[in-house]
């Protein structure tokens, strides 16, 4: 449903390159693919396949989990404070300490 919300997003604000990341390795590669899916979330998989022409260039990424805490602190925190929040070059106040150790930590 994440990825699916997130191709949305980019088709609603007209960007023309995307990078959807996601910490579970089967969504990612459902995305990935353009075959029949039955599992749970395999009714969302079609829309994604008819919203990707919209893009020049769409790429769906697996990160493991312990690889982003930033994302893991984002996502906790925003259900947390019921927020809804789109990033673009910018995270909120409570997740600047985790950005600046992750940006420490990022190889060149």
């Amino acid at each position: 449903v994440a990825c699916w919300r997130a191709v949305q997003i980019g088709v609603d604000r007209g960007w023309q390159s995307v990078i959807i990341e996601g910490d579970s390795l089967a969504t990612i590669k459902k995305c990935n693919t353009t075959g029949q899916d039955r599992s749970m979330i395999g009714v969302y998989i079609p829309d994604i396949q008819q919203q990707i022409s919209k893009f020049n260039k769409i790429r769906f990424q697996y990160t493991p989990r312990s690889a982003n805490n930033l994302a893991h602190i984002l996502a906790t925190e925003t259900l947390k404070r019921k927020e809804e929040v789109y990033l673009e070059m910018e995270v909120p106040e409570y997740a600047k300490e985790q950005r600046r150790i992750d940006w420490v930590r990022e190889p060149d």
